[in-house]
């Protein structure tokens, strides 16, 4: 097991092009998700998985490491020493914990492995690209079919570009859709980050725009793609479109350029919460397309970890339940009614 850093690039970019060139694997991806950390890929026993290594404030010799924004893999076609290497791999370099946020397509192992947890997160809807344009229309929930057609109603037009025809245009209706749902600080990407995937990651990527009568734009959408795959990644609508629907709209030509393009599928996300209303949305776009999503927990030294939880639990008291690593996890605090 290798760990590539952005000095062997050229080493790095040969992994990511055997293994699918999945976008989350890119190096200019993952070193955008770096911070303070280091930007690196783990080659080896046939996959590759990007990760992040982040330093372990007051602890001498440790670091730990978790996926970058989105699915982290890993990515090819890793055999059955693959999470022993990674274990391995950590024990030996002082990593003490590893987070994978898993790729949709192949289900982490269950295996009974010392220090390696398969754990279930929130299920995903791919929407099969590979169907005839009539069956994916008969396909769809009859809104998102009434919603289409109300959007071409209202003279609003859709397109998939190979990149940003309006990159201010994008940010500006992306960062207003994110205030306007009052999403954490760290969702505002603003146009440093737009700009350097349009710039390092040409062929990873499509923009979809719909677009109102006058030109305006309605709805945008930053779609990364791998060789099999399209991911709906960031966006945003125009409040003042909303009752033309641009967003159903907008993921109808996606599908239609995807099965154009050869892709097998074209990935949508999950929820926030089980099978809520966000959940419920994307599933209206493929019924049959709900797929479960997993992440994996690794942990090289296990006493270790556990005097940092305990010094955690210390520090803040309860803490929120099932975050890995816990020694990271936020504090809860009751909340107490003021006194009268």
């Amino acid at each position: 097991m290798k760990l590539l850093t952005v000095a062997d690039r050229t080493e790095w970019l040969a992994a990511w092009d055997r293994t699918g060139r999945e976008p989350f694997a890119h190096p200019d991806y993952v070193a955008l998700f770096a911070g303070e950390g280091e930007a690196g890929a783990l080659c080896g026993h046939g996959g590759l998985l990007p990760l992040v290594l982040r330093p372990l404030p007051g602890e001498a010799g440790w670091r730990d490491a978790t996926s970058p924004y989105g699915y982290g893999g890993p990515y090819g076609n890793p055999d059955g020493d693959f999470y022993p290497g990674v274990l391995e791999w950590m024990r030996r370099e002082g990593v003490l914990t590893l987070f994978i946020r898993a790729a949709l397509e192949r289900q982490p192992p269950e295996l009974d492995l010392p220090g390696y947890a398969r754990v279930g997160l929130r299920d995903n809807v791919v929407v099969d690209v590979t169907r005839p344009l009539e069956e994916q229309w008969r396909h769809f929930d009859h809104k998102v079919r009434k919603n289409v057609n109300k959007a071409q109603r209202a003279g609003l037009t859709a397109r998939v570009l190979p990149e940003f025809p309006d990159l201010p245009g994008f940010v500006e209706v992306y960062l207003d859709t994110m205030q306007r749902r009052g999403a954490q600080e760290w969702y505002h990407f603003g146009l440093d980050f737009f700009s350097a995937i349009a710039k390092g990651m040409p062929g990873s990527f499509v923009l979809a725009e719909v677009r109102g009568p006058e030109g305006e734009l309605a709805s945008v959408e930053l779609v990364l793609q791998s060789e099999r795959f399209l991911y709906s990644y960031l966006g945003g609508t125009r409040q003042e479109f909303f009752a033309h629907a641009p967003n159903d709209l907008l993921k109808h030509a996606v599908i239609e350029y995807g099965r154009t393009a050869g892709k097998a599928g074209y990935v949508l996300g999950g929820g926030y919460t089980p099978d809520d209303g966000i959940f419920r949305y994307k599933r209206a776009f493929d019924k049959t397309g709900v797929r479960p999503y997993f992440g994996v927990q690794l942990t090289a030294a296990p006493e270790e970890y556990q005097a940092l939880v305990d010094a955690r639990r210390t520090e803040v008291g309860e803490m929120a339940p099932d975050f890995f690593p816990a020694y990271r996890a936020p504090g809860l605090i009751a909340s107490v009614p003021a006194k009268s």
